[in-house]
């Protein structure tokens, strides 16, 4: 009997080969997240499941062409989630899924710490700011960008939404956001038709300063946010599907006359 027969495949409690068919794209997916291409990924997770293997037997268990696969070992030894031995030929060996993990999050959060010095530098040497138009697809982005315009609003952010779209925000704690630009004096108001909105927008913190809620009759408000009355986000699809992110898709602009536009609509409902 191989090597690698049913018989002698050493199983890593994470990774039970009767479960890999159900579960490699999804593991793959995680991985290429931490910055490893999918060839990458799918020689690391091989390795997890083999152990110790030649780049000949690589190749052989996950598809790889073997003249690519060197190319691949060589970036995941640079990358540090892999050992190699000084045999001739050479075995490789991957780190356990949960090192792996924390390593490439480790520097994956170093990479961008150094890029987040560097954001202001680098902002000052922006030409003069145009109008600009933007279709944000995703939890993830959409998340990433409401926060970001939260925490720079200076005067006020104005929030039409409905219990969906404020559900989304709940869940991804932007309301706590919320609450920290109110602490900071930003005027933040929030107009919905759902009767339970008090029921999200509670603060830990009891200040004298709160966010406004108002409970309006429109049953369909257009979704939107303003921020300072420059920039905007609008829902185009907000149907999370149950927690999944993949129905969550907004329209972000800072064109003035289009944000006066949906301020009326604020202001109106």
């Amino acid at each position: 009997m191989g090597r690698y027969s049913d018989e002698s495949v050493v199983e890593h409690p994470h990774f039970m080969k009767e479960k890999l068919a159900e579960y490699e794209n999804e593991i793959i997916a995680q991985l290429s997240k931490l910055d490893l291409s999918p060839n990458e990924a799918k020689i690391l997770l091989y390795l997890m499941i083999y152990n110790s293997s030649t780049a000949s037997e690589i190749a052989k268990l996950s598809g790889v062409a073997r003249t690519d696969s060197y190319y691949y070992l060589s970036s995941l030894l640079a990358k540090g989630v892999l050992r190699t031995t000084f045999d001739r030929p050479q075995r490789y060996q991957a780190l356990s899924y949960r090192e792996a993990v924390e390593h490439l999050i480790k520097v994956k959060t170093g990479n961008l710490g150094s890029v987040s010095e560097k954001k202001e530098y680098y902002h000052g040497l922006k030409e003069t700011d145009k109008d600009v138009y933007q279709v944000v697809v995703g939890k993830e982005p959409l998340v990433a960008k409401i926060d970001s315009l939260i925490k720079t609003a200076k005067k006020e952010i104005t929030l039409l939404l409905s219990e969906e779209e404020i559900m989304i925000l709940y869940r991804n704690n932007l309301i706590d956001e919320l609450h920290k630009s109110v602490s900071r004096g930003v005027k933040v108001n929030i107009k919905t038709p759902s009767t339970n909105i008090s029921n999200y927008i509670k603060s830990e913190v009891d200040t004298e300063q709160k966010i406004s809620l108002e409970v309006i009759n429109n049953s369909s408000p257009v979704g939107c946010m303003i921020f300072d009355g420059e920039e905007m986000i609008t829902f185009i699809e907000s149907n999370t599907k149950g927690f999944r992110d993949s129905g969550i898709r907004v329209f972000y602009t800072n064109n003035r006359k289009l944000i006066s536009a949906f301020k009326v609509t604020t202001e109106k409902s």
